[in-house]
């Protein structure tokens, strides 16, 4: 069982050097049409002493690839059609390349000369041939269309698509999967998981080959994203072999992540709109940013202006700490930080966010080893209007500790042991609205106080409970004889 597993490794890694060596060959062939092209001189007939060489290593290094991608099939999840023509393209370009390099050494076949050209043509179209079905086979067989301008689709008879183009001017009217997420799944995930290359057994084409899942079974379980291997997949290290998209490959941005974690804790539903779906504050955010044609900077968690581009050597200061920062849009000068993945940042590092004061305007420190001593520098951010200190230490002993925070809008205090003049002194934040205190234990009169003072301002405390019905009680009466 030992050497079988060895063997199998060995196949699987000679496998994969496919992808790195096929390209030998079209490099070689082609050096090798411009000097036979040239060699038809007489003033640089010299020039063909090198076609020999260069012929056989064209024809070995195309073998070599043929054996290599024929290794790389039996790992399977490939489409069978596209897979076999590609495979004896490949042959024939080994082949040929083979022809030509024995026409150049045995001077029985020089007579054969004149054929040269035409089997050099022939060459080319055959390595053409075949790196665009190799192309379908790992990036779809639509690859190729799909980036194609629309002047040319047009010419090809495809009907040529706006990558703007929506159903939908307002994202409450645009249905979920078909809108929303279809178009993530078919930029992110359909290279790998369609008709012509069916990796793991799994098509994401369609809702009804979503749920009817792959070799290893379903990845779509209704209402628990984080039991649905179609969302566990997208959040694992950037080194797990399991992660999808793999790692090399264009990944899903934290918008789209939290779209289709929201979009299977509704149940994966079809045909609903969003507004049907009756989205969060935080979705809803998510899902604006969305909407075709509008500005970001109109979205009420967006302050006004337009700030100058973040400095690159900040956010790499903090991103060697293993914080998270992202744009929040694409060409947005405004950042969103999240130190998800550094639970030991410190009051210490607070410092390292002083040079995006004017661009960092979503600021995640949940879980940190952060203190009162950092809102201070907190207070600085001026244009922040997300803050999460969840499962933090700060407890809010300055008089006005986030006073200088004049555009935050929602403040996440889960977890915290904050005093009552913390949150008295959140009366100075007048765009506030939403307000988190789970577990935090706030004080009745304070919040009462509060409310008065911002009216407009959402409060939540969690500890939730339902009441309870009288169909979640069976009784059992024991029967008598």
């Amino acid at each position: 069982m030992k050497i079988l597993a060895a063997t199998g490794n060995w196949n699987l890694f000679i496998g994969r050097i496919h992808p790195l060596i096929v390209h030998l060959p079209i490099g070689i062939l082609m050096i090798a049409f411009v000097l036979a092209l040239l060699a038809r001189s007489s003033k640089r007939a010299g020039l063909r002493a090198a076609l020999p060489l260069l012929l056989l290593a064209a024809a070995l290094s195309a073998v070599a690839s043929c054996v290599a991608g024929y290794l790389l099939s039996l790992d399977g999840g490939y489409d069978e059609h596209l897979l076999n023509t590609h495979l004896w393209l490949g042959i024939g370009v080994a082949v040929s390349s083979a022809l030509l390099w024995l026409m150049s050494v045995i001077p029985a076949a020089k007579r054969l000369a004149r054929f040269e050209l035409p089997l050099f043509a022939l060459l080319l179209v055959l390595v053409s041939a075949a790196g665009h079905y190799g192309g379908s086979l790992t990036h779809g067989d639509d690859y190729l269309l799909q980036a194609m301008p629309p002047a040319l689709q047009s010419f090809a008879g495809k009907k040529a698509v706006a990558d703007n183009e929506a159903a939908y001017t307002n994202v409450g009217d645009a249905r979920v999967y078909e809108d929303l997420v279809a178009p993530v799944l078919s930029t992110r995930c359909y290279g790998c998981h369609n008709a012509q290359k069916l990796k793991g057994g799994l098509r994401l084409e369609t809702i009804a080959l979503i749920r009817e899942g792959g070799e290893h079974g379903p990845v779509l379980k209704d209402s628990m994203p984080e039991e649905s291997e179609l969302f566990k997949r997208l959040v694992l290290p950037d080194n797990d072999e399991h992660r999808m998209p793999p790692k090399g490959k264009p990944q899903l941005s934290p918008r789209e992540v939290e779209l289709l974690y929201w979009w299977i804790a509704q149940g994966a539903p079809t045909g609903k709109t969003v507004k049907e779906l009756k989205p969060n504050p935080r979705i809803q955010l998510v899902l604006e940013a969305m909407t075709p044609g509008k500005a970001l900077d109109h979205n009420e968690f967006v302050p006004e202006g337009a700030p100058s581009a973040p400095d690159r050597k900040s956010m790499e200061a903090l991103e060697a700490k293993g914080v998270k920062v992202l744009p929040i849009a694409a060409n947005s000068p405004f950042v969103a930080v999240s130190c998800v993945n550094a639970a030991d940042f410190s009051d210490a590092d607070m410092k390292l966010l002083h040079p995006l004061r004017s661009q960092l305007i979503w600021l995640d420190l949940s879980g940190t080893r952060i203190t009162d001593a950092a809102l201070a520098d907190i207070a600085q951010l001026t244009a922040l209007t997300r803050l999460e200190l969840k499962q933090t230490a700060v407890k809010g002993s300055a008089a006005t500790p986030l006073a200088g925070c004049g555009e935050l809008r929602y403040l996440n205090l889960s977890g915290t042991a904050c005093t009552p003049a913390f949150l008295t002194a959140l009366a100075k934040n007048k765009k506030l609205q939403q307000l988190y205190l789970y577990q935090a234990n706030p004080d009745a009169h304070t919040l009462q106080q509060l409310r008065q003072q911002l009216p407009k301002l959402s409060i939540d405390t969690g500890g939730y409970r339902l009441e309870p019905l009288a169909s979640d009680t069976i009784i059992y009466k024991r029967k008598t004889v």
